[in-house]
Order: structure tokens, then sequence, then C-alpha cells
């Protein structure tokens, strides 16, 4: 009977202790500016990357939540989504809405390291790229890269593994100029970290 009453008293003096200790440790990672920690072990689809290219390079979303092996990402009703590779991103654009979304190719960008660049169709055409329409319930898939890295002789990479290997990472990010039919244009813009994988 008395270690039963021990027991009983035992276990909310216990719990009460966890609950200060946790309460002083989380303030004293606020304190020192470690809360980003704490969040990362709760959260940790936003803090590690998702999709693994063919040559073994992590790429993730910078602000927006990771799936597996999906790069997506939905926004009035519009649904984005991105392939990577070392040389062009396959951009993947779907219409579910009730109007028709413009994507004007020529104001869009393509920023790797802090370098701006227009956005070029791959494979490479002189061609001006124009403006598009996706209608209703449709969509549009599209290679591009970087206007910047085509030289005449070649496509230079968007990211080398190589650099990467070093400790680097490389910062890409797409800015897509769209408008939902007679609202105001919008840029959106897609922010992306390339780590290696191993």
């Amino acid at each position: 009977m008395t270690l039963t009453v021990y027991i009983l008293i035992a276990i909310p003096i216990c719990i009460l202790a966890i609950l200060i200790w946790t309460y002083f440790d989380y303030r004293k990672y606020k304190r020192e500016h470690h809360l980003i920690i704490l969040l990362s072990l709760l959260f940790p689809t936003l803090s590690h990357a998702q999709y693994i290219d063919n040559e073994n390079c992590r790429i993730s979303f910078k602000s927006y939540e990771n799936h597996q092996d999906k790069l997506e990402y939905i926004k009035d009703n519009v649904f984005y989504q991105f392939i990577p590779n070392s040389s062009a991103w396959k951009v993947i654009i779907k219409n579910n809405t009730d109007e028709v979304v413009w994507l004007n190719w020529e104001k869009a960008g393509f920023i790797v390291n802090g370098k701006a660049s227009g956005v070029s169709l791959f494979p490479f055409t002189t061609d001006k790229v124009p403006t598009e329409s996706i209608q209703s319930n449709h969509g549009i898939n599209r290679t591009i890269t970087a206007s910047n890295l085509i030289t005449p002789k070649g496509i230079n990479k968007i990211y080398n593994k190589r650099n990467i290997r070093k400790g680097g990472r490389t910062s890409v990010t797409i800015v897509l100029p769209i408008t939902i039919g007679n609202r105001p244009q919008f840029f959106h813009a897609f922010s992306f970290t390339v780590t290696t994988a191993n």
C-alpha cells in the first residue's frame, strides 16, 4: 500500500521535473538563437532535401515543404513541379483554375549563385521565347536553362558536383512571371539549394 502511494506521488513529480527542465532548456536555446535546431528536429521535412538527381546531388526547396522524390508546389490552383538536372531543369505547370494562365518566358529569371540571367528553352534555340498561355485544366512541360550559361562551345552546367563535393553548395532560383485571368502579373520565385547526397 505504501509503495503504491509513493509511486502515485513520484509520477507527477517526475512529469513536472521534465516539463520544468524542458522549459528552461527551451529558454536557453532561445537565448542562444538555437531555436532553429529545435524546429529542424520537430519538422524534418523542412530541413532536408528530398529530391536526388541522376548525379547523386540533393536538391531541396529553401522555403517550401519538400516531399519525397518531388519538388512540387501549388499556389492559386496552379501546380508547379521541377525536375532538376545539372544542365537544364524541367518545369511542369498545370492550370487547375477556371481562367487562362499566362507565363511570360521573356521576363522569367534563372539565378545561379546570385548571378541573374534570363531563361532559355533547352535545347537552345535562337528564337525569342514567347509568352505562353495555359488553358484551364491543361498544362505545359518545358526544359529550361540560364541564358548566361550558353556559350558558342555549348551549354555550361547549372551546378557541378565536383564543386559541391568540396563542401560547397549551389543556390538556384527560378522566377516565373505568371498572370491568372485579368489579375495583375506576379513574379513567383522558387529557390532551391543543391548539395551532395553523400
